[in-house]
């Protein structure tokens, strides 16, 4: 499952080493509600004891390093691709 746009700034921030006051402050939000959106991530990711904050960072930008890694592909369209979106 995708990260919404709120979570993906979350995690944006998490991953630059802002702590929960921070985010908040960052994103006009709630202490509260930052804390509400990581424990839906922890649950999500199923993230348990120990210090989630690091496990779920470490999870995010593993994931953010192997899609760099990913090789973009160019297909270019053919007549038959271009008449079928018009």
């Amino acid at each position: 499952m995708e990260m919404n746009e709120r979570e993906r700034q979350i995690a944006e921030l998490l991953l630059r080493g802002y702590d929960n006051k921070a985010i908040a402050d960052e994103l006009h939000m709630a202490e509260r509600t930052v804390k509400a959106y990581f424990n839906r991530l922890f649950i999500r990711y199923d993230i348990k004891g120990g210090i989630k904050r690091v496990k779920l960072a470490t999870l995010l930008y593993r994931r953010q390093l192997w899609r760099e890694k990913q090789p973009t592909l160019d297909v270019p369209q053919t007549a038959n691709q271009s008449s079928l979106s018009a």
